[in-house]
């Protein structure tokens, strides 16, 4: 296996960059906003979730396109963070200490989605419970899972969106400082609107 990761180390980091991004950043982007209509109340909120969960071929949609990108993403980021060292005590740059946070909320991001997957699609399946406003809302009532979920998704966009930094750069897309900054301006902003939708959406279930 080590051997193998040696050979085909560039290709292994250029595909799981591009699957943090296409589809796994995507989906959490669209699974954001679809749970915002929270906001705008149950019957709102329910009916979207209707929509989803009527969709032809679902499952195979899910697997194919969320779970398996998602696990390799997951799998041979545990892997390179295995293999990792850390550069922020040795240097001042505040990238360094954003690629240092960017492992860890790697790990709090797997230890979340794999909660909140067995919370509402495994055990809500296995159980035949339908996903719907009240069943979401029952489990913020829950001050833990409150903040267990704050937590989670904070995290989670965090490493989506300064993943788009790594992915622009490692793909050769922001190759000069200047454009490197700008994106690092513009990832932070799209990191702060999808916090806000996501926590604005954690609370209209309180």
């Amino acid at each position: 296996m080590r051997e193998w990761l040696k050979k085909n180390n560039f290709l292994v980091r250029k595909i799981h960059s591009l699957l943090g991004i296409f589809p796994v950043g995507v989906f959490l982007t669209e699974h954001l906003i679809t749970n915002s209509f929270a906001t705008f109340g149950p019957e709102v909120y329910n009916e979207k979730i209707e929509w989803i969960q009527s969709m032809p071929y679902l499952f195979a949609l899910e697997v194919g396109f969320i779970f398996v990108p998602l696990l390799f993403h997951a799998l041979f980021g545990f892997v390179f963070l295995w293999a990792w060292k850390d550069n922020s005590s040795r240097y001042r740059y505040a990238r360094n200490w954003l690629y240092t946070l960017q492992r860890v909320t790697g790990i709090i991001a797997f230890v979340f989605i794999g909660y909140h997957v067995w919370e509402f699609r495994i055990e809500t399946a296995l159980n035949g419970k339908p996903v719907d406003f009240e069943l979401v809302a029952n489990e913020m009532v829950n001050i833990r899972a409150f903040l267990f979920y704050i937590v989670g998704i904070s995290a989670t966009v965090f490493h989506f969106t300064n993943g788009i930094w790594s992915f622009l750069v490692h793909w050769g897309i922001t190759v000069g400082p200047k454009s490197q900054r700008i994106a690092g301006y513009v990832c932070a902003g799209l990191g702060v609107a999808l916090l806000y939708i996501g926590l604005d959406a954690l609370w209209a279930f309180r």
